[in-house]
Order: C-alpha cells, then sequence, then structure tokens
C-alpha cells in the first residue's frame, strides 16, 4: 500500500494525534489490571466475544497514558478488520504500518501500540513478539477468538504477554451505565428497589455495551440478531471455512437455549443426525468464538469428567433470548446462567458439581474447593426452599468450602444436615460476593 494512502488511514483512525483526545465511554472494572502492565515489557492480550468492549477498554488506556502525559503521536490504534485492509493482511501490512507511523508521526521515543483484531493476521504473534523484543514499544491486542489466540500465544509468546479476557458487562458495570454505583452493603440497600428493576433488564437483554446505551426495544432486538450473525458468519463460518451452515446455526441455537441443561457430543450428535467429528468441529468452533461456554463435571479423576458431558452456558443473557424467543419462562436459568458468567470473571477454575446432588457450581481455587452454589431464584413471597435445592449441601466433609444458596431475596443462614448454607440474595451476590470479598 501507498504509504501517503497508508498514513491517511492511520490518522482518520488517530484523530486524537490534533485533538489530544480520546473517546473512552464508561470505565470498565478491567482497566485498573491493564493499567497495572503499562510499565511492563509484556504483551497484553485482551480477549473476548465481538462488540464486548474490547477496544473501548484499550481507548480507556489509552487516554490513562494520555493523562500520564504521553504525547498523542506516541499511541497508534490500528482496526485491523478495516475493509481497506482485507486484500493485505499478512505481516507485512503490520511491518508498514509501524514503520510509516515510527518515520512520518513518532521517529523516536517510547511508542504504544494498540492492534484490534489481530487474529485476521495470519503470523501476528511472531511479529508482535520481533518488534516488543527489538524495539521500545509496549503493545496491546485485541482478538475475538479463544482458542486460535491460545494456541498463537502458547507456541509463540510464552512468558512473554499477560492476557485478560473481556466479557460483556457484569451486573455492576451495567448499573454503572445506569449511574448507580453500588460498593457498599448501604449503598445497595439505599438503592435496592431500583437495582431489582434493573435486574430484570439486565436478564432480558443482557449486558453487550452498545445494547445497554440504546433506549427503544426494537433497537436492542435488531442489535443483538446483528451481533449474533456476526459471531456466527465472521468468527465461525468464514474462519473455520464451514460449509453446513444450516446445521451449524441449528447447534449454535440449540445450545443457546438450552443453557445450564447437561448435554454431551453423543447426544448432540444424535439430535443433528451429523457425525462425531463434525458435532465436535461445529463444537470448537462455537467456543472458540465466546458465543456459548462449557461447564465441565467437577472431579478428581479425569475419566469420570470426560463421561459426565458438559453444561452450555450462554456468553450472555440478552443474546440467548433473541435466539431463542423465550424470557419468562427460563428466569431460574437465566440467573443461572448470570452467576456462572460472573464466576468466570472472578476465578479460573469454576466446575458444576454432580456428587450427592447436583451442585449448580464449585469454585476451586488451587486445590482447595472455596464455594459450593446453589441458585434458587423463585417468586420473591416464596420462602419455603424446596428439597431439591438442598440435597447438595447435606453429607459434606469438613472444609469443603463457604456454601451458599443464591435466592431471588430471601437472606439467611440455614442448617443442613451439619452444613451451613448462606442464603444470599442473587443480586447482592454478584455486586457485593463474587470477585469482591475484600470489600
Amino acid at each position: 500500500m501507498d504509504s501517503a494512502r497508508l498514513l491517511e488511514i492511520l490518522a482518520s483512525y488517530n484523530r486524537f494525534w490534533t485533538t489530544g483526545h480520546v473517546e473512552t465511554g464508561i470505565g470498565r472494572d478491567l482497566l485498573p489490571r491493564c493499567l497495572s502492565q503499562l510499565d511492563s515489557k509484556e504483551i497484553v492480550v485482551l480477549k473476548g466475544v465481538r462488540r464486548c468492549g474490547k477496544s473501548t477498554l484499550m481507548a480507556q488506556v489509552m487516554d490513562a497514558l494520555l493523562e500520564r502525559g504521553a504525547k498523542p503521536q506516541q499511541l497508534l490504534r490500528v482496526n485491523l478488520e478495516e475493509p481497506l485492509f482485507a486484500a493485505e493482511a499478512a505481516v507485512e501490512l503490520l511491518e508498514q504500518i509501524y514503520r510509516t507511523w515510527r518515520e512520518r508521526v513518532c521517529p523516536e521515543g517510547k511508542g504504544y501500540l494498540f492492534l484490534d483484531e489481530i487474529q485476521n493476521i495470519p503470523g501476528w504473534e511472531g511479529w508482535v513478539r520481533g518488534r516488543s523484543d527489538t524495539e521500545d514499544v509496549k503493545i496491546f491486542v485485541t482478538g475475538s477468538s479463544a482458542q486460535m489466540l491460545s494456541r498463537e500465544i502458547g507456541t509463540k509468546l510464552t512468558g512473554r504477554q499477560v492476557s485478560f479476557e473481556v466479557y460483556p458487562l457484569s451486573f455492576s458495570e451495567f448499573l454503572r451505565f445506569k449511574g448507580i454505583e453500588v460498593q457498599s452493603e448501604l449503598e445497595y440497600i439505599a438503592e435496592k428497589t431500583l437495582i431489582r428493576h434493573h435486574f430484570h433488564d439486565y436478564l432480558k437483554y443482557g449486558g453487550f455495551p452498545e445494547v445497554v446505551l440504546k433506549q427503544n426495544d426494537d433497537d436492542r432486538e435488531l442489535l443483538l440478531k446483528n451481533y449474533f450473525e456476526d459471531i456466527l458468519y465472521r468468527d465461525i463460518v468464514t474462519r473455520h471455512e464451514i460449509r453446513d451452515v444450516a446445521n451449524l446455526r441449528n447447534l449454535a441455537v440449540f445450545l443457546l437455549t438450552n443453557n445450564t441443561r447437561l448435554t454431551s457430543v453423543n447426544k448432540l450428535k444424535s439430535n443433528f443426525s451429523i457425525s462425531q467429528d463434525k458435532t465436535e468441529n461445529y463444537l470448537s468452533a462455537i467456543l472458540e468464538s465466546y458465543l456459548t461456554f462449557q461447564l465441565q463435571k467437577f472431579s478428581w479423576s479425569l475419566k469420570s469428567v470426560q463421561r459426565a458431558g458438559f453444561k452450555p452456558y450462554a456468553i450472555d443473557t440478552g443474546l440467548r433470548n433473541r435466539v431463542a424467543f423465550s424470557f419468562s419462562a427460563d428466569a431460574g436459568r437465566l440467573v443461572e446462567n448470570v452467576v456462572h458468567n460472573q464466576l468466570l470473571r472472578c476465578y479460573e477454575e469454576v466446575y458444576f458439581g454432580a456428587e450427592g446432588g447436583e451442585t449448580d457450581f464449585i469454585v476451586k481455587e488451587g486445590v482447595t474447593i472455596t464455594q459450593r452454589i446453589q441458585v434458587w431464584h423463585e417468586d420473591a413471597l416464596q420462602t419455603e426452599i424446596p428439597e431439591r435445592e438442598l440435597t447438595a449441601f447435606r453429607d459434606l466433609q469438613k472444609d469443603t468450602g463457604q456454601c451458599l444458596l443464591l435466592t431471588n431475596d430471601l437472606k439467611k443462614e440455614i442448617e443442613v444436615g451439619a452444613t451451613k448454607v448462606h442464603c444470599v440474595p442473587v443480586v447482592k451476590y454478584l455486586l457485593l460476593g463474587a470477585g469482591n470479598e475484600g470489600r
């Protein structure tokens, strides 16, 4: 590409070179962790589903750099999904972009390079590592492909990168977008009625930032439909060169509609009358796109885990509802899905339990189980807890972690056999519980 034309494109994406101002949107909870890496040499990788806010998070990092005194010209942001780059999507393009910026805009001093949707460039990891090792540049990259980025990072960037998973808005962030901050129990109590109202909206339309900012329900529905189509075609069909789009779509819709319900590759294969290999490949591609997650059974035996199947959870309840065209009848499962995603934000190892009665979630930290969680979200007026929700807590050994029953609005402590179970409103847990033990 002609260097003058390339500079023109870069300038259009980096208007802050002249204005000195970056549009940042509303702050994300992950920002402090990203900023803690500014002075390190490691490459920062932001991974997550399309449209979850990775680009906005990068903009917030850029704004922080400007506030610290960095000159605007020291920063370069590149969107690698730019159509004008499509015909030249190779490491040579990255090198040309970098050299044009360095020679024409930032010829000296430390540089900060932000590369959006890096997975569009084959062999990107070798180029990024080379520049990071030989140039005075701090590099941030984003990507929408979980497994591919993991493979590339594992081979070329081992020990040279720090990765963060970016999700759609947590409920705490969702409230921030509504102008509500909850950082203590007193603030929760003061705003409880309004918070519970917003939680219903969060369950129905989810936490994709642009969807949350829409005022009209029809606009939200349309945006969610477009997100699903983009993920399906751009991140799955095109990337994996899938021809049987009908079965792929049916499988994706099935997993989203049947979120929280135990299934297996064999069951999926039978449902759709497709081969084992095709089922496994399609499932892998769907998981790689972050459209759904796969929750495994907890067991100290690997064979037991492999035989147990898995539970699918949607990346976003709004996206799930738009595809499944269902909401009210599935409220309990949607709440469970929200809890699952919050646990993934906060902990590395999350499972479901199937020993002595099913447990919705088991949180393991190191070699220790720290939480056992059951989600029971019935009408707020119902206070009689069904026995099926308590079975998982009976006959537990000592030191099996904190036992929690997440409820609609019931708060108390109960004894289940020899086990103390804390009944906590799910909204309170999402705001002040998971990942906020220090508050």
